[in-house]
């Protein structure tokens, strides 16, 4: 058996702290930028291409709907890189390929130019955001596992909080090109350090076990024997469970999705741009609040109830929003909504760790990703279009508070699959 390798040279700093907690740190930044511009970052360039560049909302939708549509094609060949080659190299080469992609969007002159540049900016995102991000957490954590993840997932709400109205004033000041190069600075300039000074991929390749030695849990998907499973690819796509968790997450981030990408445009029906670019704010504040109570919970009972609960809160949120009349209201309902949105992001790499463990976790939450992303990019496509018919986002709206009811029905039929084999 090889000796231990040593620690990131951070660790010095603070020797008495178990590393895992500084991985979830790292984590946080990856998710502050990488998912920060390229998930709520998504509304700000679909607002600024129309706004700015003359682009049908029917056009940008569709843009948008690339981006999604390419990173969760890119996703299980993130996932299965990242188990073989471990998480360092694939962030690397995510956070300058998306840098790269954000600096031809605010360059790109025609469809066929911003098509191109969309989808590298989501490969790069798919190579530098929420995948390593969660398999770092995974590895390092089981029994405390919710919290963790509810701290590293942090850094994405923060980066919605921040960084969207930070790039609308940009924008809105020097240019989509300007702010789009300052973009591309931020991901590089936090992701690649983090990624070589940071990153450890495994404790145990450290010495170290996960959530810094043995705790207790009631919960027998937590064990050992059930966490060290290994999966391949075929086997986990013929359980039940990875195909109604694909179902139930896909159904819900199609709804998600497709008010998040609007949001601005929605809000501006009402509102100023600046306003409009506050309620992005205040859904990723309130993601915050309600992931961390979810960290909580989410590590004492069971998470698909959990689940359950948030997926009709957030049906419940379309509606309100699809019926409001008046900024407040329309406040109101932003806040109901972001409670849950952050939960349920989180919640999707819960659940896969617990029902399919550890080792092959890049792989299946990859594959998960894959059809997930899929129906989440084809929900501002399709909303978009609703609007087109209807001459108004209300309609749409109710439409999706309906899919996410449905992603609830199937979240209650998950069961633990019973394949893999324990290394």
């Amino acid at each position: 058996m090889s000796a231990p390798r040593p620690l990131p040279r951070l660790h010095r700093a603070a020797p008495r702290i178990f590393y895992g907690w500084i991985v979830v740190a790292g984590a946080g930044l990856l998710g502050f930028v990488a998912v920060g511009i390229g998930f709520y970052g998504q509304t700000v360039l679909l607002d600024a291409l129309s706004q700015h560049r003359g682009f049908s909302k029917v056009f940008v939708s569709a843009a948008s709907t690339l981006y999604f549509v390419v990173a969760g094609l890119t996703g299980p060949f993130v996932g299965a890189a990242i188990d073989r080659f471990g998480a360092r190299p694939v962030i690397v080469l995510g956070a300058l390929l998306m840098g790269a992609g954000l600096l031809w969007i605010g360059r790109a002159a025609g469809e066929l130019e911003v098509c191109a540049a969309f989808a590298l900016t989501a490969i790069g995102f798919a190579l530098a955001g929420s995948v390593p991000a969660n398999a770092l957490v995974t590895r390092w954590f089981i029994v405390q596992r919710s919290r963790a993840m509810s701290f590293a997932q942090t850094g994405v709400s923060l980066g919605g909080i921040l960084l969207v109205p930070l790039s609308v004033a940009l924008i809105e000041r020097t240019g989509l090109a300007s702010a789009t190069g300052w973009m591309a600075l931020l991901v590089v300039g936090i992701a690649v350090p983090v990624a070589l000074f940071v990153v450890a991929w495994d404790p145990l390749d450290h010495g170290l076990v996960p959530d810094g030695g043995p705790r207790a849990t009631d919960n027998p998907l937590l064990l050992h024997e059930h966490q060290r499973r290994v999966w391949l690819a075929r086997d986990c796509l013929r359980t039940r469970a990875f195909w109604l968790l694909a179902a139930a997450f896909g159904a819900v981030m199609f709804s998600q999705m497709s008010f998040l990408i609007h949001q601005i445009a929605l809000m501006r029906e009402q509102m100023s741009a600046e306003a409009a670019a506050l309620t992005i704010s205040l859904t990723a504040g309130m993601s915050v609040l309600g992931r961390f109570a979810g960290g909580v919970i989410a590590d004492r009972f069971d998470k698909r109830r959990f689940g359950l609960a948030l997926f009709c809160a957030q049906a419940a949120a379309m509606v309100g929003i699809a019926t409001a009349d008046t900024p407040v209201a329309l406040f109101a309902w932003v806040a109901l909504l972001g409670l849950t949105i952050g939960n349920i992001f989180m919640l999707q790499s819960l659940l896969v760790g617990e029902l399919f463990g550890i080792p092959s976790f890049g792989t299946v939450y990859g594959l998960i990703l894959l059809l997930t992303q899929l129906a989440g990019g084809l929900g501002p496509l399709c909303l978009g279009l609703l609007y087109g018919v209807f001459g108004g986002y209300g309609p749409g709206l109710l439409g999706m508070s309906l899919v996410s009811l449905v992603g609830a029905l199937l979240l209650t039929r998950v069961r633990p699959p019973a394949q893999g084999r324990t290394v």
